[in-house]
């Protein structure tokens, strides 16, 4: 039995003061870089980390690889425990023969220990992780995670999901967080409008709406437009189709989205 690691926790921030536009590190191994900037008032000071490992038992053209960055931040231990928990949280979908002590560097060579278990046939198995800063607004930190998984067959399996994080309050948000109490089923009805409206703008037919039908997710950020539903491979639409986002206009959610986390 292999182990599927679906991977939804990884990062692309390169240590320093808070940024949205931030370089992509050039750095490989196992590394811990912490920030050298000066720390502003009300500034998140990153400390990137860096997991890149293959099989060392293979030394193929093709070997297993995991390659994983992530971040933390100076001076937020409860965040940086809450990313570390929902890390751990998430990485396995389904646990295979190896054994791994729920660290990231354990589920890296539980990873590369069940491809090593497959022989020729893990050829080409990878785990990669990529996270960005989507958006900070406030005292809402908002966590953009990408990642894709391979262990064979036609594709890889890519997911996204956000983080997100009061920092006043200290503590992480999901989406029903961020909707005002008994205002979800208003929220639902309006994204539901906008699942129509996405689908005839594809001009999708009664078939493939009848097959894919609209359904929630848990996946959301903040753009310039408003809320944005983001919606993973193989939920609402075909593999085909990627990742369709839902935009839910500002203005349709005053009263619906609680006013701290509006613009």
């Amino acid at each position: 039995m292999r182990m599927t690691i679906v991977f939804l926790l990884g990062v692309i921030l390169l240590a320093g003061c808070d940024s949205n536009n931030d370089p992509s590190p050039s750095a490989t191994g196992d590394t811990a870089s912490p920030s050298t900037a000066a720390k502003a008032p009300g500034q998140l000071v990153r400390v990137l980390h860096n997991l890149d490992r293959t099989d060392p038992q293979c030394d193929g053209e093709h070997c297993a690889r995991v390659s994983i960055e992530w971040i933390t931040f100076e001076d937020q231990p409860e965040l940086n425990q809450a990313i570390e928990n929902r890390l751990a949280a998430v990485l396995v979908q389904q646990e295979g023969n190896a054994t791994h002590d729920g660290t990231i560097e354990g589920l890296a060579e539980a990873f590369l220990a069940d491809a090593a278990d497959m022989a020729m046939g893990s050829q080409g198995w990878s785990l990669s992780a990529r996270l960005s800063k989507e958006s900070r607004r406030g005292d809402l930190l908002t966590l953009r995670i990408e990642s894709h998984e391979y262990t064979g067959g036609a594709h890889g399996n890519p997911a996204v999901t956000f983080f997100h994080w009061d920092l006043a309050r200290q503590q992480r948000l999901a989406l029903d967080d961020l909707i005002v109490p008994g205002q979800q089923d208003t929220f639902w009805a309006l994204a539901r409008d906008a699942h129509t409206q996405w689908l005839d703008q594809q001009k999708l037919d009664q078939n493939f709406r009848d097959s894919w039908p609209f359904d929630q997710t848990d996946q959301a950020y903040f753009s310039e437009q408003g809320l944005v539903l983001l919606y993973n491979v193989y939920h609402i639409a075909p593999y085909a189709m990627g990742q369709p986002e839902l935009t839910l206009r500002y203005d349709a959610l005053e009263g619906v989205i609680r006013d701290t986390y509006l613009p």
